[in-house]
């Protein structure tokens, strides 16, 4: 695919976009280069890559473009709106060090909210990337975030590196992207079937936190209930989720209270009560620790799609 065909296609299915002087898009395809090998009809190929630095106001969204991309955000944090099959008005925050995964024939949209933004976007063909993109999602999503250590980041930089336009690297380049795509797929799948022998008690307190969140709990109540330490409670509770068992369940509170502020127009004590923090300035504080700003300015600076 040459590099004027792809960037035409892009700003063809370009529906909005609102960039600052420090970055343009046309910068995307600086990388983009002619895949015109024979090998390219059946196997993933790398399109364009390009290192991103931006700045708020930084969005645009895009519908229809036959390809996929692959986002990691190095620094800061920007926010993925996507509407697909799989699920219908998505929105994930993509922190440092999350891998994305993005079907661009269907919409999506990509915002940088506050201060820096910076990450590697990569556009690969839909040949057997569409295969993957459908086996991932099956398992639960497309955003990941592999440990700093892990060998799928080898693959990445050999992927989103320098690139030269000759057969051999390309087909090289074609291979890491399968190794990719089946490194995502095998960690997600040890990851649910490690989900199997997780301690029963565990496994209800989590059930109880993502459906009954909004009700008071503490560590003391929780052990007594399930008759363990609660130190081993909370070590127990790390080791299988990565949060401590408070942490895990403000972080569903700040997700509900998330969709709360965008498609409700309930007051932010109300939301807050909602969603169990019964005090407001608690529930105002811990959602700016999460997010990096107030409950009001994200319901003011998010789009919804």
């Amino acid at each position: 695919m040459a590099e004027k065909l792809f960037s035409s296609e892009f700003f063809n299915c370009l529906v909005s976009s609102e960039t600052s002087n420090r970055f343009s898009l046309s910068d995307y395809f600086e990388n983009a280069y002619d895949r015109g090998y024979d090998f390219c009809a059946g196997l993933p190929y790398v399109i364009s890559s390009r290192d991103v630095s931006v700045t708020s106001p930084f969005s645009y969204e895009v519908s229809g473009l036959d390809a996929f991309c692959l986002i990691h955000t190095t620094k800061g944090t920007g926010m993925l709106f996507c509407d697909n099959p799989v699920q219908a008005h998505a929105s994930y925050e993509l922190e440092k060090g999350t891998l994305a995964f993005i079907d661009c024939r269907h919409t999506h949209r990509l915002v940088c909210r506050h201060n820096i933004w910076e990450y590697t976007i990569v556009f690969v063909s839909a040949s057997l990337s569409d295969y993957y993109y459908q086996k991932l999602s099956s398992l639960g999503g497309c955003t990941f975030k592999p440990a700093p250590g892990a060998e799928l980041w080898d693959i990445w930089r050999r992927i989103s590196g320098p690139d030269t336009d000759d057969e051999a690297h390309g087909l090289v380049r074609c291979r890491e992207l399968v190794s990719l795509y089946t490194q995502l797929y095998l960690t997600r799948l040890s990851q649910l079937r490690g989900a199997y022998h997780i301690p029963a008690y565990l496994s209800d307190v989590k059930e109880a936190f993502d459906s009954r969140y909004n009700e008071q709990y503490s560590l003391d109540a929780l052990a007594q209930k399930y008759q363990v330490n609660k130190f081993r409670l909370c070590r127990e509770f790390s080791k299988y989720y990565k949060d401590t068992p408070l942490q895990y369940l403000n972080g569903v509170r700040i997700g509900k209270a998330k969709e709360l502020l965008l498609h409700s127009d309930e007051k932010i004590v109300n939301i807050g009560q909602m969603v169990g923090f019964e005090n407001t300035s608690h529930f105002i504080r811990l959602f700016k620790e999460k997010t990096g700003v107030t409950p009001l300015t994200y319901r003011k600076e998010t789009p919804v799609l």
